[in-house]
Order: structure tokens, then sequence, then C-alpha cells
């Protein structure tokens, strides 16, 4: 069990005990509860008047793979007694969060890191009110597990692209123009646009700018050719020829809500068909551009 003492000299302390950890599911935001067992030790266990009150405040820390600034606990107002009393704390999770924890932990336990103060708030003159602690705490991986479990399909799967905000790192070639700019920060940001345009609703808007995030690809890479992928019989592909073919055809679907002709017409575009051109584009764009 994962004990914290807090101390008030020459009060005494709080002891705060830790108990296993479960998970709420949310609407993409999800609640990691703490409970615990909370003793005033300087209060008479024997007595229902004796007791006060004190806030509790933190912040998270994971410690995988280094550690890392996770979440704050919510503040909480506790009221200590002189016995164990039961409270829980709480940190909220993303979908993000929770699915970089479970890649960041490979085959081990999950472990925390909690930075817990709490503050007195009607102290005896003589004592300071504020202290702090520092503690560890684990979650088993089959515990993680169990709690990845109830969050179910809640969850959505995160695809992770670097997103910088200008190409300062990048020495691209020089174009012709502003539309042929070969630019990371370009692509990232009409990735971008295309994820709010999904959250808008604008199906057949979020494919088409996913068509320019696969353009700037193009000019930030080189790849084989379509022609050169589609001369090579599947199976004698080079494995960079196979990456190109999943290009192309990706490009080559978002190239029907880019352009209005004959050959798309009756083409009509869903949240499936829209959320699965982004998810594509973004994995094109982090594959060849995060090697």
């Amino acid at each position: 069990m994962t004990i914290a003492s807090l101390r008030y000299l020459p009060l005494g302390q709080i002891h705060v005990s830790f108990g296993d950890v479960h998970l709420t599911p949310g609407v993409a935001n999800h609640r990691l509860a703490l409970p615990v067992k909370v003793t005033g030790t300087w209060l008479d266990a024997k007595d229902p008047q004796s007791n006060t009150q004190a806030l509790l405040t933190g912040i998270v820390w994971t410690e995988q793979p280094s550690l890392r600034w996770l979440a704050g606990l919510e503040p909480q107002v506790l009221t200590l007694r002189g016995y164990a009393a039961g409270e829980e704390l709480m940190v909220s999770l993303f979908d993000d969060q929770l699915i970089s924890l479970e890649r960041d932990r490979g085959q081990d336990d999950i472990v925390l890191r909690l930075k817990l103060q709490a503050t007195l708030l009607a102290p005896p003159d003589d004592v300071h009110p504020v202290t702090h602690e520092e503690l560890q705490v684990r979650i088993s991986r089959t515990r993680w597990q169990e709690l990845l479990d109830q969050a179910g399909t809640e969850v959505g799967v995160l695809v992770r692209v670097t997103s910088p905000l200008n190409d300062s790192a990048l020495t691209p070639p020089p174009a012709a123009s502003d539309e042929d700019t070969a630019s990371l920060a370009q692509a990232a940001a009409r990735l971008r646009q295309a994820r709010a345009e999904l959250r808008d609703q604008q199906w057949e808007h979020c494919v088409a700018t996913c068509r320019k995030v696969l353009e700037n690809i193009s000019r930030l890479v080189s790849l084989p050719s379509a022609k050169s992928v589609a001369d090579t019989p599947a199976a004698q592909r080079t494995q960079d020829q196979r990456w190109a073919a999943i290009y192309w055809d990706i490009k080559n679907m978002a190239h029907a809500a880019h352009h209005d002709d004959s050959n798309t017409d009756g083409f009509s575009w869903s949240r499936a068909d829209a959320e699965a051109i982004l998810a594509a584009t973004a994995g094109m764009l982090g594959r060849y551009t995060q090697r």
C-alpha cells in the first residue's frame, strides 16, 4: 500500500493511504480516480466533533519514458478526522493521454509521480499551514489493462504527427509559387484544418483539404511515380513502391472531393469516409516526414 505523510510540526501528520485506482469513461475525457484513506494524527479518533479541513491540490507526472507532466489533481477540500476517512482524488485524462500512457509503458506497469500540497484551512497559530509530499503511485499492468477495457469504445485512435509552426529546420527546394511550396508547417496546418472540418461535419471539405496535405507530401519527399508503381507487378514492388502505391491510391480517392468533373458525379461523402481519409492522410504525413 502506498502512503503519503504530510507533516505539520509540531502538530502532527496527515496520512494518505492509496487504494486501487479506477476509471470512469467519458466523452473523449475520462476520470482516473485514486481512492484514499485520510487521517489527521493529532485529532481524537473517538470524538466525532474532532475534525478540521484541508485543501489538497497537486500535479501528476508520468515517469515513462521520462519524467513528464501529465495533469493536475482536481482541488479538493478534505474533512480530516482522527480515524481513516475515505476520499477520492481525481485526475482528468483525454483520449490521447490514455493512448500515450499505454504506448509509453511498453510491457511495464504504469508509474505515476504525485506532488501533493495540503493547506490547513484553520491552522493553529504556531503551525505553518502548507506542506508538500512527493510519492510514486504504481498501477500494475493487469489493472491498467482492466481500466482500458472499462473505457472501451469511448477511446478513439490517435495518430501522432509532428506539427511544426515554421519550417526553420527544413531546406525545401524553391517553388514556382506559394501554392507549390514544399512546407511541412503548411502540411501540418492543412491537417489541422481538415480535422476542424471533420468536427464541423464538413465531410467533403475535409477530404478535399486532405488532398492538399497529400500534394505537399510529394513536394517534401521523393516518391516513386504513380506510373512506375502501376508498371511494376504488385508482387515485385519494393517496400518504397508499396508505400507509394498506398499514397497514390489515397490521393486518387481524395481527388474526387477536390475537383468537380464528370468522373466524380454521384460521389457523396459520409463521416466514415472523411474519418478514413483523414486517418490515412495523417498516417502518410507521419510516415514520410518522421523518419
